[in-house]
């Protein structure tokens, strides 16, 4: 292991050049390489060459499994059976794992793939297994009231400036609005109508605390502290 003179970092064998430094590693003049990394470079780089080794070890993996499963099913049945399932979830769970590692800085890129993921796994297994079809009327809709909330919270978050008991406040109503979707698609899904309960108990219980914590949020901001707020 070579040792740069210059910066005294650790490089591997056959490297002349410091990647840290940017200088000729056996010697402590600078070398007129055409650029000049620094440490946050260096360290950028190590994350984006970890991520790249996880994502391919991960498809390794993955795939590696589904072909493993397909071969004992095939061996012990007849034809695919349970490995379109494994299969299935296993491509999915990997696609979902590329998206986090390349678009983990891109939110807006990032939550619709993942949602499309999702979409996807939910439709595919809904296909592979018989009786009543499920995913149009609660997969499709509860998925979507989902990643929704999640994309206005992240846009609230970035946007708009709902960094505190506000985006508290905005997440306490889409919470609501989620639940209510969730027992519309059950109601339909099992028996047609629609009649509200629990999803409306919910929303009326959680609007007033969205309320209050949008109050408070507006009020601190102008300088009010909640002591003084209270009298205390």
């Amino acid at each position: 292991m070579v040792i740069c003179s210059n910066c005294g970092v650790e490089l591997e064998d056959g490297l002349a050049i410091c990647p840290l430094c940017g200088k000729n590693a056996t010697k402590s003049e600078a070398v007129d390489t055409g650029f000049q990394n620094t440490p946050s470079d260096v360290l950028a780089q190590y994350r984006k060459e970890n991520r790249r080794n996880l994502w391919e070890l991960s498809g390794i993996i993955a795939f590696s499994g589904i072909g493993a499963c397909t071969a004992i099913d095939l061996l012990a049945g007849k034809g695919l059976s349970w490995s379109l399932y494994t299969g299935l979830s296993i491509t999915c769970v990997w696609i979902f794992i590329t998206l986090i590692l390349h678009l983990n800085s891109r939110p807006m890129l990032m939550i619709p793939g993942i949602m499309l993921d999702v979409l996807t796994l939910l439709a595919g297994l809904d296909l592979l297994t018989s009786g009543k079809q499920w995913f149009l009327t609660i997969g499709l809709p509860v998925t979507l009231i989902v990643f929704a909330s999640i994309g206005a919270l992240t846009i609230l978050y970035k946007r708009a400036g709902l960094n505190g008991l506000n985006l508290l406040g905005a997440g306490f109503l889409c919470a609501a609005l989620t639940c209510m979707v969730i027992e519309i698609s059950l109601d339909l899904h099992t028996a047609g109508t629609v009649i509200l309960r629990w999803s409306l108990y919910t929303a009326v219980s959680v609007t007033p605390v969205s309320l209050i914590l949008f109050y408070y949020h507006y009020r601190l901001r102008k300088g009010n502290r909640l002591d003084s707020l209270f009298h205390i």
